[in-house]
C-alpha cells in the first residue's frame, strides 16, 4: 500500500500547517509583491500542495487578508498611544508603531509593498490607519484641524517605514529604532500641537 498522502493535504497538526502556509505567504508577498505571487510559489514555500492553501484560505486576496493581521488590534493602539499626556503623544505614536513594525521579519512589508499596487492592499492599509490614528482617541488632539494632523503623522510614519523596510535606506534600515524614535516624536508632536 502506498504510504502517500492524498494531494493537497500534510501531515500532522493543522494549525502548524496553516501557520507554515501563513509564513510563506508573508515572505512571498514581502518578495514579490500581491500581483506577482502565485499560490503555487507560496505552496511550495510552505511546502504543502497548492490545493491545501486554496483549502484554507480560498483565494489569494483572502490568503493575503490573513497574512496581515498585524500583531496588534485597534483597541490596543488606542490604549498605548491616547492614554497618557498631551505632550507626549507625538512620542508615544513614534514608539508604539516603529517598535512593532520597523523590525525584522515584520508584517508590514508586504503589505507596504503591495499597498503600492493593489487596491485591496492600499485600502487594508488606509482602514487600519482609519481605525488605528483616526478613531474616538483622536478627540485628544485640541486642534480642530486634528484629522489633517494626524493624517501628516500617518504619512510621515507610513514613509518611514518604507524608506526603512522596502527601499532599505542605508541610514534608517542600519540605524538603531531610538535614534528614529527621536526625531520622529518631536515632529509628530509639532503636527498634532504646534503650528502647521
Amino acid at each position: 500500500m502506498s504510504s502517500q498522502h492524498p494531494i493537497g493535504r500534510r501531515p500532522g497538526d493543522p494549525e502548524v500547517t496553516r501557520s507554515a502556509v501563513l509564513d510563506g505567504a508573508r515572505s512571498t508577498f514581502a518578495e514579490h509583491g500581491f500581483e506577482r505571487a502565485t499560490i503555487r510559489g507560496i505552496a511550495a514555500r510552505a511546502d504543502v500542495d497548492p490545493a491545501l492553501v486554496l483549502h484554507y484560505f480560498g483565494t489569494k486576496e483572502q490568503l493575503f487578508v490573513a497574512a496581515h493581521q498585524l500583531p496588534f488590534s485597534p483597541e490596543e493602539v488606542a490604549a498605548a498611544i491616547f492614554d497618557g499626556e498631551i505632550e507626549d503623544l507625538g512620542g508615544r505614536i513614534a514608539r508604539f508603531y516603529l517598535s512593532a513594525l520597523a523590525v525584522p521579519g515584520s508584517p508590514a512589508v508586504s503589505l507596504l509593498r503591495a499597498s503600492a499596487t493593489h487596491e485591496n492592499a492600499a485600502e487594508m492599509l488606509r482602514t487600519f490607519i482609519d481605525l488605528t490614528l483616526m478613531g474616538p482617541g483622536i478627540e485628544t488632539v485640541p486642534a480642530p484641524d486634528r484629522r489633517f494632523r494626524m493624517s501628516l503623522v500617518a504619512a510621515h510614519l507610513l514613509g518611514v517605514l518604507f524608506g526603512r523596510l522596502i527601499l532599505e535606506i542605508p541610514e534608517l534600515a542600519g540605524a538603531d529604532l531610538e535614534n528614529i524614535i527621536r526625531p520622529l516624536s518631536t515632529t509628530f508632536q509639532r503636527y498634532l500641537t504646534g503650528q502647521v
